[in-house]
């Protein structure tokens, strides 16, 4: 992947990923989510997670690791897809029957 694809990433990672993470673990949610039982700050964390999973698979490739830290940062990325998964499951899973009958 070239340099100017990894910035791209980090910086559209910070634009849509990074701020609306951290401006719902400070307490703001969207519209749609306001009146639901479920966490929502566990949307935010999630997100949190997959914006970790960016820096940690972008970051060593800028800095031209060797293959060894790039295969194991890139492992560590998917640990932290995985997280990110289980928490939006999880969010679900709280929300229960009430966001179910919304679809």
């Amino acid at each position: 992947m070239s340099t100017w694809a990894s910035w791209t990433l980090i910086a559209g990672g910070a634009a849509l990923v990074l701020a609306p993470s951290v401006a719902v673990l400070l307490g703001w949610s969207p519209r749609w989510l306001r009146h639901g039982e479920a966490p929502v700050r566990l949307l935010g964390f999630a997100g949190l997670a997959v914006y970790a999973a960016v820096l940690t698979d972008e970051i060593p490739r800028l800095a031209d690791a060797s293959v060894g830290v790039l295969k194991t940062c890139s492992y560590i990325a998917l640990g932290l897809l995985g997280c990110s998964i289980a928490l939006v499951i999880l969010f679900d899973f709280l929300g229960g029957p009430s966001r179910s009958g919304r679809r």
